[in-house]
């Protein structure tokens, strides 16, 4: 078994409170657990179980249920998830991400909380709710959500006369401001760009934009604006349409072209753009609010940094939104899910979820906090204001397996970006491969 780090939380009674008065709906009385009995509730960041700290002890204080909290690392969760499903070990309560989230609907044992929250799910960002709802019902309670970004060098952005505040591209265009300002962002160490004479890549002071292979910060975003989708409606993997193809080539001609780091060096390290970023010697970083902690701490003072809309291609900004939930497991007892039922209310409420905001943990999903968040940023010295709730999102991987499939294609995406294959080749072919990985 992977090793755990547990909290208990058994703050004394201060009086009982039942899912009707934490959740606005009702006046049943409170529920109650036998004796030395928890809920256990399971999360894969220490953060977040320490910013859950006070709530859950408030809850406990509230209602006289006691909350165990189960940290597993990132590895260890999902090698663990599978296991518990097959056992019927799961515990009360559990982080979910989407690509995972089917397996454990499949299962039967995840509760259904549409009547349980009732109308507190309209309190919540639908951009996070919505990725939750699988067969007309909703199965978790949104806590945190991220999207796509875009970072920039405000000293190079200037030093070039460049805007980075709405950047676009076009594929079809001899060229656009995205290829336009990642020129002038070039330059090796005699002060050349690409295309001048005697300009050495290998010589490269700055870099232009980061184009490399990453799901998340610049291949979804790219081909959903692009007019592309990563999977089908179905769920099938379909990103090898006439659009993806086109996305993924622009991306990386970007590199050839010299405006981004090499890919044969962005595949073999894909962290690699980030930390060009953080040495202030890349222009433009598409990333996502999960890379916020990590600037702020790295940077400093070090040079001004901003943040931006994502690049926005024919269909206009597509950041790829993914969202956490907290997911409630079936009980056998009566009580028992009474006593779930509260937990979920409380952790879809705002004081459930005030920790995590104002410890920067995602955006929050309760719309009440987003003022919270922001000001716990701007303590922090980042103006997060520009980051608003997208209009139309790229999605994030759901179905069975289709983190594995995903896995799958960014193997045969990395040849497109070494130059060993063409867009219109590999990605057919990355297409087939992960579509058999997902059975």
């Amino acid at each position: 078994m992977p090793t755990r780090r547990q909290l208990l939380f058994s703050t004394a009674a201060m009086g009982l409170a039942g899912v009707g008065a934490l959740s606005g709906c009702s006046s049943e009385p409170s529920a109650e657990l036998d004796d030395g009995d928890t809920l256990r509730m399971r999360v894969w960041s220490e953060a977040a179980a320490a910013a859950y700290e006070d709530s859950l002890a408030e809850f406990t204080a509230s209602t006289s249920i006691e909350v165990e909290v189960e940290v597993l690392g990132w590895d260890d969760y999902w090698t663990q998830l599978p296991l518990d499903v097959a056992a019927k070990n799961l515990p009360d309560v559990l982080w979910m991400n989407t690509a995972n989230l089917a397996q454990a609907h499949a299962s039967g044992q995840l509760l259904e909380i549409g009547e349980i929250v009732g109308d507190s799910s309209s309190r919540w960002e639908s951009v996070a709710t919505d990725l939750y709802r699988v067969e007309e019902g909703l199965w978790g309670v949104p806590q945190l959500w991220e999207q796509s970004i875009l970072v920039s060098h405000e000293g190079l952005v200037a030093a070039a006369k460049g805007d980075a505040t709405a950047l676009s591209f076009d594929p079809g265009a001899p060229t656009d401001p995205l290829r336009d300002l990642s020129h002038a962002l070039t330059v090796d160490g005699e002060g050349r760009h690409p295309g001048d004479e005697g300009f050495d890549p290998a010589a490269r002071a700055t870099f232009g934009f980061s184009a490399h292979p990453d799901r998340t910060a610049v291949l979804g975003p790219f081909i959903a604006s692009q007019g592309g989708s990563w999977q089908d409606e179905e769920g099938t993997m379909s990103f090898a349409s006439e659009e993806g193809i086109t996305a993924v080539q622009y991306l990386a001609d970007l590199a050839f072209s010299h405006l981004a780091p090499a890919g044969s060096k962005t595949t073999a390290d894909p962290t690699l753009c980030r930390s060009l970023f953080l040495q202030g010697k890349l222009g433009l970083l598409q990333t996502g609010t999960y890379d916020l902690h990590t600037l702020a701490e790295e940077i400093g003072g070090n040079f001004d940094w901003g943040i931006h809309p994502v690049i926005a291609g024919p269909q206009g900004p597509r950041p790829l939104v993914h969202a956490i939930a907290a997911v409630g497991v079936e009980a056998k007892k009566d009580d028992r899910s009474a006593a779930i039922a509260e937990l979920l209310n409380w952790l879809g409420g705002t004081e459930g979820q005030r920790p995590l905001a104002e410890h920067r943990l995602g955006i929050p999903a309760h719309r009440d906090l987003r003022g919270a968040w922001e000001e716990s940023w701007a303590e922090a010295g980042v103006d997060v204001s520009v980051i608003e709730v997208p209009e139309t999102a790229a999605r994030p991987e759901t179905g069975d397996r289709s983190a594995i499939a995903t896995g799958t294609a960014l193997q045969g995406i990395a040849k497109i970006f070494r130059g060993d294959a063409t867009a219109a080749e590999a990605l057919p072919e990355a297409q087939q491969a992960a579509r058999e990985a997902m059975g």
